[in-house]
């Protein structure tokens, strides 16, 4: 079974997973990983940090001569930040360093309550989006392997606040070329210009914004997941996943929230054509039931605004139990291009896992084969 831990904190020396699963001979490309880690650093309105870290890969164990070998894996990030902050973390805290007012919106309070260590800091260290880094490399690594078994994941900026993006095909390459060199991932650049617009304002009056992101994925077999059991439904899987990703609030699977279609226009007709099952809407967004069904599978994710800003709102001070404005944290205007980046290797990761599920093998060969022959007999029954 595919799994990982991950470990670290946000100013902390480095960030680490521990992955296990993976069949041996997988031939890996760490500049794949190295490039969808700095996929994420990108995006307009982003802050201060990604100037500082320059995030890259080193594995440190399950990989000999850039192939797996079948035991865990194991990838570490450095923070440069670390040395800013080393002093800070590596002793107990003075007495003027202890935070004890938390953010409203962020896992402070929370957290403080919860573990009860006496300083929000070490709230702040784990909570931070920072770890997305790392959960980026350990997706970023599956994702390869899935183009191996041609299946793409590919995702775009559907809007920033009211601001809404233009609905595309993410699989044709002219389109997704645009995506991918625009700095808010988005289609239009007309929109584009108004999406800046509305960041600006929100920097400008220590505010931030949040809005939703398209995610689609391309050549998923039929059957992964089941309707057996609750947990194992695949939408279930991907909901778990997407939302446990920072400041992911919502999910929505095909056209899930569009209170216009009744049933007979929501249903995803079937049909049988040159010699295949064949459907002309996707409104069901690839998954029934719980299963596959053979479509793209489509997601929309939506996150809400990040919660640190400039403005003053109300609070508290655990330590004096007085009511006191809000603090602020170092922190992005806007973190939906970041995240946009994140999440498809957060869906790689379960994708491949399910994959795995339905299809076991240690080498990567075999895996291979059991794919294929599985799809040339899909329709043998």
């Amino acid at each position: 079974m595919l799994r990982f831990l991950d470990a670290g904190e946000s100013h902390g020396k480095a960030l680490i997973s521990i992955i296990e699963g993976l069949p041996s001979n997988i031939n890996i490309n760490l500049d794949y990983i190295n490039r969808e880690l700095r996929r994420r650093q990108k995006g307009y309105g982003r802050g201060s940090r990604m100037k500082i870290e320059q995030d890259k890969i080193e594995v440190w164990s399950g990989i000999r001569g850039m192939v797996t070998t079948g035991n865990p894996i194991t990838m570490v990030i450095y923070n440069k930040d670390y040395d800013n902050w080393k002093n800070v973390l590596g002793n107990q805290p003075n007495q003027d360093e202890i935070i004890t007012v938390p953010r409203p919106g962020h896992g402070d309070l929370v957290g403080f309550l919860k573990y009860k260590t006496g300083d929000i800091r070490d709230v702040i260290e784990r909570t931070s989006a920072r770890e997305t880094a790392i959960r980026t490399a350990v997706g970023a690594l599956c994702k390869s392997v899935l183009e191996e078994l041609d299946i793409l994941i590919r995702s775009k900026v559907s809007s920033i606040g009211t601001i809404q993006d233009n609905n595309i095909n993410l699989f044709d390459d002219n389109n997704y070329e645009i995506i991918e060199e625009s700095e808010l991932r988005c289609y239009n650049k007309n929109i584009e210009d108004e999406m800046k617009r509305q960041i600006d304002i929100c920097k400008e009056n220590g505010d931030t914004i949040g809005g939703s992101i398209f995610i689609s994925m391309k050549g998923i077999p039929i059957g992964l997941g089941s309707y057996t059991q609750w947990d194992r439904k695949l939408d279930a899987v991907l909901s778990f996943a997407v939302i446990s990703v920072q400041g992911i609030k919502a999910v929505e699977f095909g056209n899930g929230l569009n209170k216009a279609l009744t049933g007979s226009g929501f249903n995803d007709e079937i049909y049988y054509e040159n010699n295949k099952i064949t459907r002309k809407t996707n409104n069901c967004g690839g998954i029934e039931a719980g299963v596959s069904n053979g479509e793209n599978i489509e997601l929309k994710a939506f996150m809400k605004p990040i919660p640190t800003i400039r403005q003053s709102i109300a609070s508290i001070d655990l330590k004096t139990k007085t009511n006191v404005v809000n603090r602020y944290e170092r922190s992005d205007v806007c973190g939906v291009v970041p995240a946009s980046v994140v999440l498809e290797n957060v869906c790689a990761y379960e994708i491949l896992k399910e994959i795995l599920n339905k299809f076991p093998a240690d080498d990567f060969n075999e895996l291979k084969r059991s794919i294929e022959k599985y799809r040339n007999e899909i329709y043998t029954y």
